[in-house]
């Protein structure tokens, strides 16, 4: 896929062009920080046509000529942020450290005390589908628990019944224990924070350790902790198909 031609709105390029989602660009936007042309934006709906030069603190906003998008192991510690947030290690040093430019972004969060996928694109159409919950993107988790589950449990986790936030989770996928009964493997369609931990919780059961396995059709595989590997064209194509709400 490559981008099209077609004016946008100045809140939806600069989403495509990476830059975050579409509320996040509207901070930028409002913050006098982008640029048409040499002219501050006066609003998000103001339209980017083609051959036009946008900036963001003076760097130029594009879109690239194909997208990318990568699985990236992230390792136990780091921050899910590409700002420094005190002493803690980020995604800001991990990027720089692949040579990222600033339209390569991650897509949602994983608790620094969380390791597993990660999924980072430039294209922010594709970012903005997969953390859309009604989307219906899958979120495969390995989970080690402190104790053995009940079986009282198990439904309550399936069944859409556990409130988080003032709202319903919706229904999940549990996967029955090998030999040990404190590891779990349990899917979700959505993001909230720290679900898993919380719905585990709300149970009466302690998440001990945590690791992301599979989002939608991309699997993390035996990719290193700390490395990316580049998405073939056909994961990245049945990735999209997901987040359209394909199969």
């Amino acid at each position: 896929m490559t981008p099209d031609d077609d004016a946008l709105r100045l809140n939806r390029f600069l989403a495509r062009a990476g830059f975050g989602s579409r509320r996040s660009v509207e901070t930028l936007i409002a913050d006098g920080r982008v640029r048409i042309d040499g002219e501050v934006a006066a609003s998000p709906g103001c339209r980017v046509a083609p051959g036009s030069r946008v900036t963001v603190d003076g760097k130029d906003a594009s879109w690239p000529t194909a997208w990318r998008v990568l699985a990236h192991h992230k390792t136990l510690g780091v921050v899910t942020s590409l700002r420094q947030q005190g002493q803690a290690p980020c995604l800001a040093g991990v990027a720089a450290a692949a040579g990222f430019g600033p339209g390569l972004v991650p897509v949602g969060r994983l608790d620094a005390d969380t390791t597993g996928l990660l999924i980072w694109t430039d294209d922010g159409d594709l970012a903005q589908a997969l953390l859309r919950p009604r989307r219906q993107v899958w979120k495969r988790y390995e989970v080690r628990l402190a104790a053995a589950l009940p079986p009282s449990a198990r439904p309550r986790l399936t069944d859409g019944g556990i409130m988080l936030d003032g709202h319903p989770c919706l229904p999940a996928r549990l996967l029955p224990p090998g030999r040990d009964p404190r590891r779990w493997i349990l899917e979700i369609q959505e993001g909230r924070n720290r679900q898993v931990r919380r719905m585990f919780g709300a149970v009466g059961a302690t998440v001990l350790g945590l690791h992301r396995t599979a989002i939608g059709p991309v699997t993390l595989g035996d990719l290193a902790p700390g490395k990316f590997r580049e998405l073939t064209a056909g994961e990245i194509a049945a990735l999209r198909a997901a987040a359209d709400g394909g199969p």
